[in-house]
C-alpha cells in the first residue's frame, strides 16, 4: 500500500472529535459558534420570561383604569424640581449634579399630649356670658391709650369710614392714634375693622340717622322718626350687628332724629344693653343723645369741633388751630373729620407738629373714662 493510501486509511480510522482537535483553527471556529449560540439563546429567554414581557399588559390595565394622560412639567436643564403639589415653597433649588448627602437625625419621642378637658356646653356658655357682661364693649374693644402725663388731650374721630379700602389704609398710616367711625353699610367691613384695630387705632360705628334736610340721604337702614317702634328696634339691631370690635356709636347726620327724644330713647336702650359708649356728634344743638346716654349710665361725650366742613387745606388748618386752643383751655378736645384727601393730607403734616407742641392723642374711650364713673 502506498503512503497516500496509508494516510487516508489513518484519517478514516479517527473519530470526528479527534479530527477537530488535531487542527487549532477548527477549535477556534467551534468556540465562536458555541458563544454565538449561547448569547442568542440568552436574549431569547430574557425576552420571553423577563419583567419587560408583562409591560404591555400593565399599560393596557392602566389605560382602562384611568384614561387620563398626565403631562409632566418641563424642567429647566440642570435644575431639580421637587415633586410637590404646591407651586410656592421655600425649598432651595438644587442642581442635579450637586451631591446632597442624606442626613438622618434621631428625633426625640415626645409623650402623647393629654386630651384637653372639655367643659359642659352649658357651663361654657355661662362662663362666656359672664365674661361678656363683666367687661362692657367700650372697655373690651378700647384702643390702648398712652399715659396721660398731664398733657392736653386731643381725640381725632374720622366719620364716614369704610367705603374705600385705600382711605382706610391711609387713615391708619397717619402718625397718631385715631378713632375711625365705620358706616354699617360699607362693604367688607370686618376686615377693615380688624386692620384698624391691629394698627392700634380705635373703632366706632357711625349710625345713619335722619337729617333735617330731605335732600340729604343718610343711607340704607337709616333710623327715621316716622318708623314704628318695632321697625326702629329692628333697624337699630341690624346696624349694630353689621360688624364687631367697636367701642361705641356716634350719629351719621341725624339732625332730625337725635332731636326726637322718644325715638332716641329706643336706640339708647339697646345700646346701653350692649355696653356701648355714645359720642354725640351734635349735628344739631337740640340733640337729646348725650342727655339720654347719661340718664342710662352710659359713658358719653360730645363733639367739640368739626375740622373739615370746608374741604380746603387752609380752612382745615384753621379748624385744627381751634382744636389746639380748646385742648389747652379745657384739657381735652374731641374733633371730627372725614376721609377726604385734603383732610388726610393736612393731618399728616399737622399731627407731628402738634405732638412737638405737647399735645397727646388719645382714643374716644380714654376721654369718656375721664368722667365716667363705672
Amino acid at each position: 500500500m502506498t503512503s497516500r493510501n496509508k494516510g487516508k486509511g489513518k484519517s478514516a480510522e479517527l473519530s470526528w472529535v479527534d479530527r477537530i482537535t488535531e487542527a487549532p483553527a477548527r477549535i477556534a471556529i467551534l468556540c465562536v459558534a458555541v458563544l454565538i449560540i449561547s448569547v442568542s439563546g440568552g436574549i431569547l429567554i430574557g425576552k420571553l420570561f423577563g419583567p419587560e414581557a408583562h409591560k404591555p399588559e400593565l399599560q393596557v390595565v392602566s389605560a382602562l383604569a384611568a384614561p387620563v394622560e398626565v403631562e409632566k412639567a418641563a424642567a429647566k436643564p440642570g435644575v431639580f424640581v421637587p415633586e410637590s403639589p404646591y407651586a410656592y415653597n421655600d425649598y432651595p433649588v438644587v442642581s442635579r449634579t450637586e451631591e446632597v448627602p442624606l442626613q438622618i437625625a434621631a428625633l426625640p419621642i415626645e409623650p402623647e399630649a393629654a386630651e384637653p378637658i372639655k367643659l359642659d356646653p352649658a357651663i361654657e356658655a355661662l362662663t362666656t356670658e359672664k365674661l361678656s357682661t363683666e367687661v362692657p364693649a367700650w372697655k373690651r374693644y378700647a384702643a390702648l391709650a398712652p399715659p396721660l402725663q398731664d398733657k392736653p388731650l386731643i381725640a381725632i374721630v374720622i366719620d364716614d369710614v369704610g367705603l374705600s379700602h385705600r382711605r382706610v389704609e391711609e387713615l391708619n398710616a397717619l402718625p397718631a392714634l385715631m378713632t375711625l367711625a365705620f358706616l354699617p353699610y360699607a362693604p367688607s367691613l370686618q376686615g377693615k375693622v380688624e386692620l384698624t384695630r391691629q394698627e392700634g387705632n380705635e373703632v366706632m360705628l357711625h349710625l345713619p340717622m335722619e337729617p333735617t334736610s330731605s335732600e340729604a340721604d343718610p343711607g340704607p337702614d337709616a333710623l327715621l322718626t316716622g318708623l314704628g317702634l318695632e321697625e326702629l328696634r329692628e333697624r337699630t339691631i341690624r346696624n349694630l350687628d353689621s360688624f364687631s370690635g367697636y367701642v361705641g356709636v356716634n350719629n351719621h347726620m341725624g339732625s332730625r332724629f337725635t332731636a326726637d327724644s322718644e325715638a332716641m330713647a329706643v336706640v339708647m336702650d339697646i345700646m346701653a344693653e350692649r355696653g356701648l359708649l355714645f359720642l354725640d356728634s351734635k349735628t344739631t344743638s337740640a340733640s337729646a343723645g348725650f342727655r339720654l346716654a347719661v340718664e342710662r349710665g352710659m359713658p358719653s361725650v360730645k363733639r367739640d369741633i368739626f375740622i373739615d366742613h370746608v374741604i380746603e387745606d387752609e380752612a382745615i388748618l384753621k379748624q385744627l388751630a381751634k382744636v389746639e386752643v380748646i385742648a389747652e383751655r379745657a384739657g381735652v378736645a374731641i374733633a371730627i373729620g372725614h376721609p377726604h384727601p385734603e383732610t388726610i393730607r393736612v393731618l399728616k403734616k399737622w399731627l407731628p407738629e402738634a405732638k412737638k407742641k405737647g399735645f397727646l392723642f388719645v382714643p374716644v374711650s380714654a376721654v369718656t373714662a375721664l368722667t365716667f364713673k363705672g
